[in-house]
């Protein structure tokens, strides 16, 4: 998000430098210093100034990067409860609340929510005459893994009447985002970790259930590109939008990105399947930030000042710069009648809470390592879980 206003016109952090600027008119005494920070290095910087006592005060983080998570447990965080008032608390979905907290201790605040849904190529559908397996015409879109599988193993062809496919109905990888593969696990009525969030349940039967059927997409009804195991998130997206895919977990910047493919086409999106007598859920991620320990009170409220100033209704609006929502629903509908940002702003309001706090209680690069083992059949899904489950259980304690 370059420019003052987000809107592309300037550097990366220059927003959050005329936040800081507007902020220190208020309170004159108050010098804010904004660092800009990568995904890659950046935590590890974090991590480092953590060991030697020097945090920063305020830092943005992710649900999937498992910030609130992983600081919560050492900690290292300053929670917020004392400074949210029941105007805040009521600003937000259930959804968001929930990816706010470690334990029962509130520690993020909300600025944005992201949500994802299945991506369509309506061109590849309607050259198969098979637009009629899509849940279109429902309200939320929704749909079961019985139909997702009918429509997927439909759009896997070839093009050139081969032997072989050139064209899949879906994707199934294993490096990067491996949420998105163990979504289903969740959408079948299982999950990671339990309400009280001090057990993993992510070998009981429903989750364990929900990622076969992920593998089975690729090596039972081979309706996803061989190979998944060696596959990344890039590498798939760049096949949708060269029209090797025909469905594709995504945010709905996709549809811009397709404006610029080397051959546009049509995008619609439907929510990500769920498993037979299951409600419709939707991967949600949050993004916010949070405070560091402080020693000082008078510096703790002007941090948490700032932190509420930013993530404030006004000044959550420049989100729609990068086309994600903001955390509060004062914040009103930002995109009118778009009828792409109006579908998943209706989606957003069934992401799974639980799921967003279990973000970062497994390294992407352990997820990596068992989905590749899954995929390669070296391991059984309820093996390769068992494994994670051992590590979480680690981390729980």
């Amino acid at each position: 998000m370059n420019g003052i206003k987000g809107d592309g016109n300037g550097n990366p952090d220059d927003w959050a430098k005329e936040y800081a600027r507007q902020f220190k008119e208020k309170h004159p005494n108050v010098n804010v210093s904004v660092e800009l920070l990568d995904w890659g290095g950046g935590t590890e910087k974090i991590d480092v100034s953590i060991a030697s006592g020097s945090p920063p005060d305020l830092v943005y983080t992710i649900n999937n990067f498992g910030g609130v998570t992983k600081y919560g447990k050492m900690g290292v965080l300053e929670p917020i409860d004392p400074f949210l008032e029941q105007a805040d608390w009521d600003d937000y979905s259930e959804a968001v609340k929930g990816a706010m907290k470690y334990n029962n201790t509130t520690y993020l605040w909300p600025w944005l929510k992201l949500v994802s849904g299945v991506a369509i190529n309506l061109d590849l559908f309607k050259e198969r005459n098979a637009v009629d397996l899509l849940p279109l015409d429902r309200p939320l879109r929704d749909w079961t893994f019985e139909e997702f599988t009918k429509a997927a193993e439909a759009m896997t062809f070839s093009r050139k009447n081969g032997s072989k496919p050139d064209v899949y109905g879906t994707a199934v990888w294993a490096k990067d985002a491996p949420y998105y593969m163990y979504l289903n696990g969740v959408t079948n009525g299982g999950n990671v970790l339990n309400s009280a969030f001090d057990k993993t349940t992510i070998t009981e039967p429903k989750f364990v259930e929900g990622v076969q059927y992920s593998i089975d997409l690729a090596n039972k009804y081979k309706a996803a590109p061989p190979g998944a195991a060696g596959l990344t998130a890039t590498n798939v997206n760049d096949m949708f939008l060269n029209q090797q895919i025909a469905m594709y977990p995504s945010f709905s910047n996709i549809a811009d990105q397709v404006k610029n493919a080397p051959k546009p086409f049509e995008v619609a999106f439907v929510a990500p399947p769920h498993g037979p007598g299951q409600e419709t859920t939707a991967w949600n991620n949050v993004g916010g930030f949070i405070a560091f320990k402080q020693q000082d009170e008078e510096k703790k409220k002007m941090v948490m000042e700032f932190a509420r100033f930013i993530t404030n209704t006004e000044n959550s609006k420049i989100l729609k710069a990068i086309a994600v929502f903001p955390a509060r629903n004062s914040t009103g509908n930002l995109y009118g009648d778009d009828p792409v940002m109006s579908y998943f702003d209706q989606l957003s309001q069934y992401g799974n809470s639980l799921f967003s706090r279990a973000f970062g209680m497994v390294a992407v690069s352990d997820w990596e390592v068992e989905l590749q083992a899954m995929l390669t059949g070296e391991r059984s899904v309820k093996d390769g879980l068992s494994n994670l489950e051992k590590t979480i259980q680690k981390e729980l304690k």
